[in-house]
């Protein structure tokens, strides 16, 4: 398996049935060989590259091997248990009726007919109930971890092996029943043993260098190189064990160890075996990339690259008890490893460093300098590449016409309303047909007379098409007046309550390998102090500390410094309450240094000039902000919370749950806080708080009620649905109900991919993904989307139908 150097990675590559790579690119790879790697080739002996590569894909296997797919949880477990009682008790009670009637008739005959009746002691009960109630929670706290075999056969299998085990040599021999409780323990350690030897020692040791450097990877797979100087054969996952023999190789480029470095595509045809396509660092695959399972499914998985934004002193693998952000903000760059199709694996998403986690601003390191580094792939773009060949127009944002990835010349903003036409030229580029760069080829010097003679009948074939065929080949649109930058917006993230920076980037990470979202902006996850589930009441606090207002506002001058403007906000559960804090009035009434970084937005009741003023040209865009399950009191949002938000945004979504747990259990604890007239921060506030004895409603769950009392004075800062000042109510007896200009999107209905808080369905549900990317891609309103109804007031749902329906 040479490792070969190419421009176009996995472009112009070809897989046979067996799982190879036959590669069909440019010539270039075979004179980028270094004299070592050629002699390799001739002599069919393997490098230690080779090896060290082999080890590594290898262990990515037998990771995906050993946790399997999540599965759905099901009652498999509590019918094993079931019958385990019934075979334990109802046997030892038989025997114990059957040795007790023996007895009677002196050890004779059975006496007539017998009655069994299978009594139960009250330890016996106990023991029952214990085992029950253990084996419910194994499944639920494990019900998709590979733990939850070895839990089960240490906790309830065993055991209720060593009571039957107990009983029958009590009533059947008599004999004494020490040496089955020994045989328990060691059936428990032996368990163990092989658990962790099977899940831990084994794959580490096979992968570690000293199983490299000794030989030993060689021998326990038998891998050798075959003739063509690509191809490795080895054994199975478990080596000689195994009863078949695969084939993988890599083709791309390499570093000067030989080991893959750049783009390249890896292939095993084993069932667990992958094929790899994209970005590599130093023989390990890093983000982006995709990446197929050979066998069974055909499993697919992505990996993306995520930018994020420490405001914490948290770790990357757990949040503190007791959440403080002291120290200055830090920054870095992340790879989320996510599956995206057929089966769902036990281990993934998996997030993982890039680099090290550098202080922000020191160094020259700034999180809008890390955003910028997402999209470099270390080849330039093309000039056909950089050619426009098609466009996206909208005229749904209250600013103006937006083209994407275009600015207006005269004012340099990506919308305007000063133009009354758009025009746009057709620029047809005439290129010579019979270009050789796109005939050329890899082959061996066998296969060359055979592809040159399909490369010359190609050539002839483009050689007779007519020019005005060939030209539009080469068409790029340019717009008049408009000027084409590739820039993206950035989309920041706000993770909710308990949820440290690598969980957080993880369900991030998912949402974005199940979207395209990552072409369009730079994620960004703002990873603010979360706490733990014992320190709720902290992290409320916490968010509208001086430190965490003072970080966001550092993160979107550092996106604003290297010309990233246009700002998507994407917050779940209590993260709402950061961007609440950071938007809340300053004391005097003026808008916080947040708000006034973004330019206003438009409103129902200005004038159309308005938007165009000189004062928000050098502003920050806030294209929108979409709210998930939001922990936030409902009366706080409807009386002060939107304005702030509303402000510098014409596009304000709630998604939300009415029968969301883990809010209910928020609305609970807030109630017992407003009983005992506990402070909390003052964008949480509201007038009626202090009056209001149990449970705070949150926004998440009374989603159909952001409206205010029509029948009293309204607020003229407040923007309300097309501008009215009042809807028809639903009865005589109610009050108008003016509805707050924002889209509500209600989910109750979901039950695809939702678990049973129903309060994290984001990174999952497709329905909801998609909903959540055409707000970021396209602009448009809840009433303009396709997939949803219109339900009441400012409320949609999805359409779609209960996972059980069929027809």
């Amino acid at each position: 398996m040479t490792m070969q150097s190419t421009e176009d990675s996995a472009d112009g590559v070809e897989l046979t049935t067996s799982g190879a790579v036959n590669p069909t690119t440019s010539p270039e790879l075979q004179q980028q060989q270094s004299p070592k790697q050629n002699q390799q080739q001739s002599s069919n002996e393997l490098s230690s590259s080779q090896i060290e590569l082999f080890l590594t894909m290898h262990n990515r296997k037998l990771t995906r091997e050993l946790n399997g797919p999540q599965k759905k949880k099901t009652k498999y477990h509590l019918v094993i248990l079931l019958c385990f009682l019934i075979l334990v008790y109802g046997l030892s009670s038989t025997y114990a009726t059957t040795n007790t009637e023996k007895g009677a008739t002196g050890g004779g005959g059975t006496g007539g007919n017998q009655q069994i009746s299978i009594t139960l002691t009250i330890s016996q009960i106990v023991l029952i109930g214990l085992w029950i109630f253990i084996a419910i929670v194994i499944t639920a706290i494990f019900g998709s971890s590979k733990f939850i075999h070895l839990l089960y056969w240490m906790l309830v299998y065993w055991p209720l092996l060593l009571v039957l085990a107990s009983a029958l040599v009590n009533d059947v021999l008599g004999s004494d029943t020490v040496w089955i409780v020994y045989m328990f323990i060691a059936a428990e350690v032996l368990t163990l043993v092989v658990f962790v030897c099977v899940n831990y020692i084994y794959p580490r040791f096979v992968t570690s260098s000293w199983f490299q450097k000794n030989g030993f990877a060689r021998k326990w797979w038998r891998i050798r190189l075959l003739s063509d100087g690509t191809t490795i054969q080895y054994d199975g996952v478990w080596g000689r064990f195994s009863r078949k023999r695969y084939e993988c190789r890599y083709i791309g480029e390499v570093n000067e160890e030989g080991l893959p470095h750049g783009k390249g595509v890896w292939s095993d045809d084993s069932y667990n075996g992958e094929i790899l396509t994209g970005t590599w660092n130093n023989g390990h695959p890093i983000a982006p990339f995709s990446s197929r399972q050979y066998g069974g499914k055909g499993n697919t998985f992505a990996a993306v690259k995520l930018a994020f934004f420490m405001a914490n002193d948290d770790s990357f693998e757990a949040n503190k008890f007791m959440p403080t952000n002291d120290e200055r903000p830090r920054c870095g760059v992340a790879s989320v490893e996510c599956s995206i199709a057929g089966d769902f694996m036990s281990n993934l998403p998996h997030a993982s460093l890039i680099g090290d986690i550098q202080v922000e601003g020191e160094r020259d390191i700034t999180i809008g300098k890390l955003c910028k580094q997402l999209d470099d792939t270390g080849d330039a773009l093309s000039a056909e590449e950089e050619a426009v060949t098609s466009l996206q127009i909208s005229t749904n944002d209250p600013r103006g016409v937006q083209i994407d990835d275009h600015v207006y010349e005269q004012t340099g903003l990506s919308f305007t309303k000063r133009i009354k036409q758009i025009v746009i030229d057709v620029i047809r580029t005439k290129e010579d047909a019979n270009k050789e760069a796109g005939y050329t080829n890899i082959a061996t010097d066998e296969e060359s007379p055979q592809l040159e003679e399909q490369k010359q009948q190609q050539i002839q074939m483009v050689s007779t098409t007519s020019d005005e065929s060939a030209s539009i080949q080469n068409i790029r649109l340019q717009v008049r007046d408009w000027t084409n930058v590739r820039t993206k917006d950035a989309l920041i993230f706000i993770p909710g309550f308990n949820s440290w920076l690598q969980h957080s980037l993880e369900t991030f990470g998912q949402m974005m390998a199940m979207t395209k979202l990552s072409q369009k902006v730079y994620p960004i996850c703002f990873d603010w102090p979360g706490a733990q589930v014992l320190t709720y009441r902290y992290a409320s606090l916490i968010s509208a500390s001086e430190n965490n207002r003072r970080y966001f506002l550092q993160m979107l001058q550092s996106l604003k410094a290297e010309g990233i403007t246009n700002i998507h906000i994407v917050t779940h559960s209590m993260g709402v309450q950061t961007l609440m804090n950071v938007f809340e009035d300053n004391s005097d009434g003026s808008p916080s240094a947040v708000s006034q970084c973004f330019g206003q937005a438009p409103s129902l009741q200005q004038d159309d000039d308005m938007t165009s003023s000189v004062a928000n040209l050098d502003k920050l865009v806030c294209r929108s902000i979409t709210m998930l399950n939001p922990d936030y009191p409902l009366k706080a949002f409807n009386e002060h919370g939107f304005q702030t938000l509303r402000r510098v945004t014409s596009l304000v979504t709630v998604v939300g749950d009415s029968t969301d747990q883990a809010l209910w259990w928020s609305s609970f604890i807030n109630g017992c806080v407003n009983t005992f007239g506990w402070s909390q921060p003052s964008a949480l506030d509201y007038e009626a708080r202090t009056d209001n004895k149990g449970m705070q409603d949150p926004l998440g769950r009374k989603i159909d009620s952001l409206y205010v009392d029509g029948s009293e004075d309204l607020d003229e800062t407040i923007e309300f649905q097309n501008g009215e000042n009042a809807t028809s109510s639903r009865g005589d007896d109610e009050s108008l109900k003016v509805w707050l200009d924002c889209d509500v999107i209600d989910t109750t209905g979901l039950d695809t991919n939702v678990n049973d808080l129903r309060h994290s369905a984001y990174s999952v549900n497709s329905i909801l993904l998609r909903d959540i990317e055409d707000i970021v891609v396209t602009g448009k309103r809840a009433s303009d989307r396709s997939t949803l109804l219109h339900k009441s007031g400012n409320v949609y749902e999805y359409c779609h139908a209960p996972s059980f329906v069929s027809f």
